[in-house]
């Protein structure tokens, strides 16, 4: 089943088209990718399917067109995180922001305690619940930030460059949750910009100037190396060496670990 649904996308800003005929599907429970050079269309893709910007071509999510009247719905089943994390939060504390998206959704308030319990105890930010915003550090942000998307349980989360500003070990830590929910059935589309970010995913989609370049597993995207090169997308120092080492006859595929590169080339 698709999740999301984009059929022959128009969306222009004054007299500059950015999609034109753009088509999309993605299906439920699929981890996507989508990287790109600065301008591709990213970020108004995203803005786009949560209704942020309006068009009148066929866009659907959960199978509801996304229009003003089924916006409510649609976003009840929508967890996102945008790049900039300071922009995202409300509230004086971490548990006044959390328990901010589920008053929005008329949640009652022994559910909305019940919820708080489990994400906090996920994420691991039951210490953080008092505290107030300014005094967070920024991977403390990030997962708080991903709690909040996360505490209502949608069936899609979005992630916007959301981890690009966070350290390596919180970042693998965030990876995990949602490599599980993954796992669970939660449906990911994830902007990035590192395309390490894809190696646990099932799609990755590059995009220029509002078209799909490229379509696929993620390492058989990063297999088209010289399009990559060309659009100044960097590829992961672990995929590069694979290639040349693929070139040479050394490696039959794409090994993303060097270790395990490692192993396989004294086999």
């Amino acid at each position: 089943m698709d999740i999301v649904k984009i059929e022959n996308l128009i969306f222009r800003y004054n007299d500059n088209y950015i999609f034109d005929k753009f088509s999309l599907d993605i299906k439920e429970g699929q981890w996507l990718c989508i990287s790109g050079p600065n301008g591709s269309g990213k970020s108004t893709l995203i803005k786009i399917i949560t209704g942020l910007l309006n068009t009148e071509s066929g866009v659907f999510v959960c199978g509801l067109r996304v229009n003003k009247k089924n916006l409510f719905n649609i976003r009840k089943n929508i967890g996102i995180i945008f790049d900039n994390l300071d922009n995202l939060f409300i509230c004086e504390t971490v548990e006044d922001d959390l328990a901010f998206t589920l008053e929005n959704l008329c949640y009652k308030q022994d559910e909305i305690s019940r919820k708080i319990r489990n994400i906090s105890r996920e994420l691991n930010i039951t210490n953080l619940l008092n505290k107030s915003i300014g005094e967070l550090s920024g991977g403390e942000k990030a997962k708080v930030a991903l709690a909040v998307a996360l505490i209502h349980d949608p069936k899609i989360l979005i992630l916007d460059e959301s981890l690009s500003m966070i350290d390596e070990e919180e970042k693998n830590n965030m990876l995990k949750v949602l490599r599980r929910r993954h796992k669970e059935g939660l449906t990911i589309i994830s902007i990035i910009h590192d395309l390490r970010e894809s190696f646990l995913a099932d799609r990755l989609i590059i995009l220029n100037n509002g078209e799909i370049m490229l379509d696929g597993k993620p390492l058989k995207v990063m297999e088209y190396d010289k399009i990559l090169n060309r659009l100044g997308i960097e590829l992961p120092f672990e995929v590069e060496l694979s290639i040349k080492l693929k070139l040479y006859g050394l490696l039959d595929e794409i090994i993303p670990d060097v270790e395990k590169m490692v192993d396989t080339l004294w086999e």
